[in-house]
């Protein structure tokens, strides 16, 4: 489900699952996405992934900081989603 969503994410940023979620800030991701032009477009990659998904009424986004990495994101989305996985 969380490979699903990286996926969407990825697509949705013009990049690869692996430039996306390789452990550098949202920052660096940011910058190296085509499509991406500023934190709201990010915002809206990772809510469209959700939609893409159907878990868009299960979760709320998690507020953070471009420090964070795309994959301190989906960790807190995957939290979110474990009660109603089980």
């Amino acid at each position: 489900m969380l490979t699903e969503l990286k996926q969407h994410v990825a697509r949705r940023l013009g990049l690869t699952p692996e430039e996306v979620f390789a452990g550098q800030p949202l920052s660096a991701v940011l910058v190296a996405s085509p499509t991406a032009i500023n934190s709201i477009d990010l915002l809206d990659a990772f809510a469209g992934a959700l939609a893409d998904t159907g878990f868009d009424d299960d979760v709320e986004l998690p507020t953070m900081t471009l420090d964070h990495t795309a994959e301190d994101v989906v960790q807190a989305l995957g939290k979110q989603l474990a009660p109603t996985s089980s």
